[in-house]
């Protein structure tokens, strides 16, 4: 499947670097590092602020990108997307060994001490630069190695290239995560984005095929490092002075090895079936898989803004007050559940009729994966939000291990399964390999979660959204507008009626969002 575009706290992507050893180790050992500046703190205004920003901008950035993609698709037809979804698969799944964790480790250290970003930046962004360029030859060959296609080792060299202006983004946009100010890289996003369709429009007219969705790295990325390049001095956010201490490398990527291990297992699942069908099967049945997943990752991108505002944040709180945390967890997970498991019911339901109306009846062989893919929305949401507890609580070995084991169950199934039943192998991999890993994360949190005392409230949500599926599967022949309010309708009530939302709960939650939405943006 396509990796997701929004960072999930971000499995994919942060980084550090350390002036010694022993400097790396205090770094990684929460317990040793100090906050200076965090008394007073309001943890919920500041993760409110950060989501509303995230989630107002994502929205946005997602409806252009939702647009775009679903012109684009019905442009290049099944065989061009699968063309392309490959290479982003082959480069995704190799290109994790050459980021190697450092971006995530860093992020969560700055978030953790700000002081530590004298010791992170300039370290990281040569790290990011040498493994970049290592990675361009690497993955190319590769890629002719094995086999592909002139024009697919073509476009895998030009979007391994995008490693390059990577090196010089991902540190600067970790300075304004780090200073918990996602309303800034948010603004960056969605003008980048903005850039991104416009160049793809234009490739796209002029005939540039699946290609054109490659280029349009080489328009927007450097307008991303040159906005954000002057946010960051313009807020005063850095960057740090000139240091590099080619002593400290070492133990540098060794304490952000875990979250390596994290990402490459994440990656790893995300591409793996990609690659994995276009071995065995035709590029319009890669095409199709990608297309019923993309679909996915939009649903899950609506709350994407929670999900990257609020692992610094708990990372730094997890310094002074670790019970305050576990109640935002408990919290967090209850709505997260609330929220994807009817959008997973009612797409599943509702997948013919979504394939067709977006994509038009030369997909209409993608909807039995959307109808299986579509119920993966709550197990993505949930092991986002888990992997980013991990790393802000100082979990990420264990999780590591739980991604790892993840990983190489994903490969085995899809291996033996995906030559003989192709794409609906796949999207039944992606469940099962999800569940096992919810699994085990749970058993990770189990003291977090507190599963005994709130696992009644789960039980009903699933009753809620067993009985809103009735609903929509009796009024499946009335208009898609008409059947989607239906549901919504009903899940509402019964939610309400279940005690899922305390009505007084809720009364009380609109008035602080707007009292704190007037606080976080006077």
């Amino acid at each position: 499947m396509l990796p997701a575009t929004h960072r999930c706290v971000r499995p994919i992507g942060r980084s550090a670097r350390r002036s010694s050893v022993a400097c790396t180790e205090q770094h990684v050992s929460s317990a040793n590092i100090t906050t200076g500046d965090d008394t007073g703190r309001d943890l919920g205004r500041i993760i409110l602020r950060n989501t509303i920003a995230l989630t107002i901008g994502g929205w946005i950035t997602r409806l252009l990108n939702f647009v775009f993609i679903i012109y684009a698709v019905r442009m290049l037809g099944d065989e061009g997307l699968g063309k392309y979804a490959t290479i982003v698969a082959f480069v995704g799944l190799f290109g994790v060994f050459f980021e190697l964790g450092l971006s995530q480790f860093v992020e969560r250290n700055i978030a953790q001490g700000r002081k530590n970003a004298s010791d992170l930046f300039w370290n990281l962004f040569a790290l990011r630069m040498i493994l970049a360029i290592v990675g361009v030859v690497a993955i190319t060959l590769l890629a002719a190695a094995i086999g592909y296609e002139q024009q697919l080792v073509l476009g895998i060299l030009l979007f391994t290239l995008t490693f390059v202006f990577a090196a010089f983004a991902t540190p600067l946009t970790t300075l304004l995560t780090a200073n918990e100010r996602f309303d800034l890289s948010t603004a960056i996003g969605l003008v980048t984005q903005i850039v991104n369709i416009a160049a793809g429009l234009f490739f796209l007219l002029t005939g540039s095929g699946f290609m054109a969705l490659v280029y349009t790295g080489f328009v927007a990325m450097p307008v991303q490092i040159g906005l954000t390049y002057w946010t960051v001095r313009r807020f005063n956010f850095g960057p740090p002075p000139f240091r590099i201490d080619f002593g400290s490398w070492r133990g540098f990527i060794v304490a952000a090895l875990p979250f390596g291990l994290t990402s490459l297992a994440l990656v790893f699942n995300f591409n793996v079936d990609t690659v994995i069908i276009g071995w065995f099967h035709p590029d319009s049945d890669v095409g199709l898989y990608n297309a019923a997943y993309r679909l996915v990752f939009n649903a899950v991108g609506i709350m994407g803004g929670f999900m990257v505002a609020i692992t610094p944040s708990l990372a730094r709180e997890h310094m002074t007050d670790p019970e305050r945390v576990r109640r935002w967890v408990r919290a967090s997970t209850h709505w997260l559940v609330l929220f994807t498991l009817p959008a997973a019911a009612g797409l599943s339901l509702l997948a013919p009729r979504v394939i067709r109306l977006l994509y038009g009846a030369q997909f209409d062989a993608a909807w039995p994966a959307l109808a299986i893919i579509a119920w993966d929305i709550p197990l993505l949401m949930l092991l986002a939000f888990f992997g980013n507890v991990t790393a802000a609580v100082g979990l990420e070995k264990p999780a590591a291990k739980i991604y790892l084991v993840a990983s190489a169950v994903n490969l085995a199934l899809n291996l033996a399964l995906i030559p003989l039943f192709g794409i609906l192998a796949a999207a039944a991999v992606t469940i099962v390999t999800d569940v096992i890993t919810g699994v085990l994360f749970l058993a990770l949190l189990r003291d977090q979660l507190e599963l005994r005392r709130t696992s009644g409230a789960y039980l009903r949500m699933v009753l809620a959204t067993g009985a809103m599926a009735l609903i929509v599967w009796v009024a499946n022949p009335l208009p898609l507008a008409v059947v989607i309010g239906m549901g919504t309708l009903a899940f509402i009530v019964f939610a309400l009626a279940l005690g899922l939302v305390d009505r007084s709960l809720t009364d009380a939650l609109l008035r602080r969002v707007r009292r704190r939405s007037l606080e976080a943006f006077p």
